[in-house]
């Protein structure tokens, strides 16, 4: 069995906080844990993630994994662990930890992009877009932006960022994955940073969605649009307004498939069969065909991003309640949560067989 878990580890990848350009936050790949295995989930390692001597602007964050390594922030830079043991494999260190934000990560064409912005200034805070090879952390290439970087989505080759200030316009800009190359750039919007399959929803006086290769409309409306995730097929966003109502939208066509009212959340997860959403102390299932209510589920504390995979759905839960376990398909109770306990807030990783965390200032490994 430790065997199996260490090339699953090696095969397994979650490249995006969302798992994927889509935000679906849901791995269909994932077998191994799943309702038979959860209850038998223990520690497989721990690595402690380093501390700055002096104020830093940025933490540990959900774990990524790809290539066989774990990638994870800390309060000095980047750190990328060996998924299988937890062996350190390199460390990327800021040059003024108190001045760089935690950086938003995704993974692509053997490149660790990380992209955020200087945390000292209110008013006109710049941003950067780093790249570093997955197998060493040296850097490949860096971009600097007039504004400070609040979103990232990696697509089709491009890394767009997004984001703005009191000093600076909107913009969204998309950069070449391979070199850090400026491909085009969009005043006056910003992206939430979803795409699907290639389309980039941005918003400003409406919304348009754009080709994130080419930064050329494919379709706009005067209304606006906060994408929150996209199907795993890449064919519809979900995206809320505000009336707060959670609507489905055909991605290439931006013709609306239903409209959910005071359904909207900008936490959920997209299996193709289910939309999540998280409410007030619990997590409530849309039939994604038709928007209907399917079940909700109740928590002594409020619930953060769900996670979809191998069956289960996974919410973390404050109040010092441990990790929510669900099962995906009817809401009940897949697990006490308590093999696992209480973490960061925010989402776990689930993938190859483990399941990656990030509690107090370290990062853990759990597998049956």
């Amino acid at each position: 069995m430790l065997a199996q878990l260490a090339t699953a580890a090696l095969l397994s990848a979650w490249t995006a906080p969302g798992y994927s350009p889509a935000d679906t936050y849901y791995n269909p790949s994932e077998s191994v844990i799943n309702a038979g295995t959860v209850n038998a989930l223990e520690s497989r390692w721990t690595a402690p993630l380093a501390t700055s001597p002096s104020w830093s602007c940025s933490g540990p964050s959900q774990p990524l994994v790809s290539g066989g390594r774990v990638f994870v922030t800390e309060a000095t830079g980047i750190a990328a662990f060996q998924a299988g043991t937890g062996r350190l494999s390199w460390r990327y260190r800021w040059a003024s930890p108190e001045d760089e934000s935690t950086p938003r990560l995704a993974v692509a064409g053997g490149l660790l992009i990380a992209a955020n912005h200087g945390c000292q200034s209110q008013s006109d805070p710049n941003g950067a877009v780093l790249a570093l090879h997955v197998t060493s952390g040296k850097e490949a290439w860096s971009a600097g932006t007039s504004f400070p970087v609040e979103t990232l989505v990696v697509d089709k080759g491009i890394a767009a960022v997004s984001g703005s200030s009191e000093s600076d316009t909107p913009e969204v800009t998309g950069l070449r994955v391979t070199d850090g190359t400026e491909r085009w750039t969009l005043l006056n919007y910003k992206s939430s940073g979803v795409s699907a399959n290639g389309r980039l929803m941005i918003n400003g006086a409406g919304t348009r969605t754009i080709s994130i290769t080419t930064g050329k409309a494919l379709w706009s409306k005067r209304v606006t649009w906060n994408a929150q995730a996209a199907t795993p097929a890449g064919d519809r966003f979900y995206v809320t307004d505000p009336s707060r109502a959670l609507i489905a939208v055909n991605a290439a066509t931006g013709a609306t498939a239903w409209t959910a009212p005071r359904k909207a959340s900008t936490q959920i997860a997209a299996d193709g069969r289910r939309v999540y959403r998280v409410i007030p102390r619990g997590i409530e299932a849309l039939n994604a065909r038709t928007a209907r209510p399917e079940w909700t589920a109740t928590f002594r504390g409020n619930t953060s991003q769900p996670v979809r995979a191998g069956g289960l759905l996974y919410t973390a839960v404050d109040a010092g309640q441990p990790l929510g376990i669900l099962h995906a398909a009817t809401g009940k109770r897949a697990s006490t949560g308590h093999q696992i306990g209480t973490l960061n807030p925010g989402p776990v990783t689930v993938t190859g067989g483990r399941l990656y965390l990030t509690r107090s200032n370290a990062v853990w490994a759990y597998a049956p």
